[in-house]
């Protein structure tokens, strides 16, 4: 095992994504629970959003609704694919609703996939939209299929 510190080392998750079938009735039974208020921005609690990046290395295009809750400082990010093949249906496909992914801020998203990949992981999906925030997502992992999200802030 290397000695060099990981870039994560001493960070905290930026928020905690799960993916869901149907993201009113994950609001729903979240905030029953005692989470949220969900809201994606000051006048939206879902908004959907379309993306085109890559997809296994390949162009893709897909929309994505998405919301947020505070939890402490972490988020709880509610995920529903919407439309397009994504790295978000091929998990809801493959294991059903549940945990996607742990994601992380970075100001150098694109190195930090360099040195991902240099350690061995593989990049699941990225997109990169001119002006606006980019995000990636390393493959999961064998322990839980978890897979790991880098996104500019």
């Amino acid at each position: 095992m290397s000695s060099e510190q990981g870039s994560f080392q001493g960070t905290l998750p930026h928020h905690v994504g799960i993916v869901v079938r149907d993201i009113e009735e994950a609001i729903a039974h979240f905030e029953a629970l005692g989470f949220g208020p969900f809201q994606f921005d000051d006048e939206h609690k879902v908004f959907e959003i379309p993306f085109k990046g890559e997809l296994h290395g390949k162009p893709a295009e897909w929309k994505t609704k998405i919301s947020n809750a505070k939890m402490g400082p972490v988020e709880l990010e509610l995920l529903e694919p919407s439309e397009g093949d994504q790295a978000l249906s091929e998990t809801l496909d493959a294991q059903g609703e549940g945990l996607h992914h742990i994601g992380w801020l970075s100001n150098d998203v694109k190195g930090e996939m360099e040195r991902a990949k240099a350690r061995g992981a593989k990049v699941w999906s990225s997109a990169f939209p001119e002006g606006e925030p980019g995000f990636c997502y390393l493959e999961g992992s064998a322990v839980g299929n978890l897979a790991i999200e880098l996104r500019e802030p």
